[in-house]
């Protein structure tokens, strides 16, 4: 099935619609997000991440991750260059221990990191026509990056893709909840399920479910490791790690896309099917890490799988329902 073959309009899914089609709005009272202050902000967070922080221009954003001195991960976010600081937004990360270890890393170095999350708050509004929707009500950026205000309070505007689809976060202070939720209430509200749907079509991995502080950058697949990790950058935490599997090897398990016969649960086993002509049919192979039922795909899932079973095209059971393996993200 190709995206196209379902009608939306018939999806049970009022939010997820909106999103797909049109433009709808995702809460997000999870998300970590600090601001980087100081001569040295960029210099210091260029040897903490990722991706080139020095080569994002003002205005600009960026992807990025944050990783143990092993190559785990601990938290993917993405970055703004404002003028005057640096915004840094974690989806679905608490605090620790992500800004305990940033601020453990501040030496000798003029470099401030602040906690907005306490006393601010983000809405995302998302979709194909998200641009033409906001901009009927506040004068957008023309980079990814902007101020605006909604009556007396000043909002930070964040161009960010949580979907597949495009759109915008507004960062604003919590006490301004009720003129924000006035600016947006002619637009769909997108559940938490609805949300979950979303992100795994647009295959965007989900901290807590997806990958954790024992998972690899290198093992969560080709299009996140393009997006996320620069190769020519120079040093930060966990490059050496990062550089000896791309130069000298590989690892063990990939982060996969499945399409299933039938629901299946996050958590469930995977094992290759009987009839894989490999000497480990049969086998335990890997785990579902996020489930849903997609009105575009049908039922689909993400997994961790090993090598052996990553391939697409792999047939793998979970328990008695047939899967097939595809690189994501589902939506192209």
């Amino acid at each position: 099935m190709t995206r196209g073959e379902t009608n939306l309009q018939d999806a049970p899914l009022p939010g997820y619609r909106a999103v797909r089609e049109n433009v709808g709005v995702l809460d997000c009272p999870e998300d970590l997000v600090l601001s980087l202050k100081g001569e040295d902000r960029r210099t210091w967070l260029h040897g903490q991440v990722t991706n080139d922080v020095l080569g994002v221009h003002q205005g600009g954003s960026t992807a990025l991750s944050v990783l143990k001195p092993t190559g785990q991960i601990v938290a993917n976010g993405r970055l703004w260059n404002a003028p005057e600081s640096l915004v840094l937004v974690f989806p679905h990360t608490p605090p620790h221990p992500l800004l305990e270890r940033l601020e453990m890393m501040i030496i000798l170095e003029d470099v401030r990191v602040d906690n907005l999350s306490g006393e601010h708050d983000i809405v995302s509004v998302q979709g194909p026509k998200a641009t033409e929707a906001l901009s009927e009500a506040l004068s957008l950026p023309m980079l990814d990056w902007g101020e605006a205000q909604v009556g007396d309070t000043d909002i930070v505007l964040l161009r960010h893709d949580r979907t597949g689809e495009g759109g915008w976060d507004l960062l604003f202070p919590r006490s301004a909840r009720v003129e924000i939720e006035a600016l947006l209430a002619h637009l769909p509200l997108v559940t938490e399920q609805e949300a979950n749907l979303l992100r795994l079509e647009a295959g965007i991995p989900m901290r807590g479910r997806d990958y954790g502080e024992k998972t690899l950058a290198m093992e969560m697949g080709q299009p996140f490791i393009e997006e996320r990790l620069n190769f020519h950058k120079g040093c930060y935490t966990g490059q050496e790690v990062v550089e000896r599997i791309r130069s000298r090897g590989h690892t063990n398990r990939t982060w996969v896309g499945l399409r299933c016969e039938g629901l299946v649960e996050a958590g469930a086993q995977l094992k290759l099917a009987e009839d894989t002509a490999d000497a480990l049919a049969g086998d335990d192979v890997g785990q579902v890490t996020s489930a849903a039922l997609s009105p575009l795909f049908g039922p689909i899932a993400a997994a961790m799988v090993r090598n052996v079973a990553a391939r697409p095209g792999t047939p793998l059971l979970a328990g008695e329902t047939l899967c097939m393996v595809q690189s994501l993200p589902f939506l192209k």
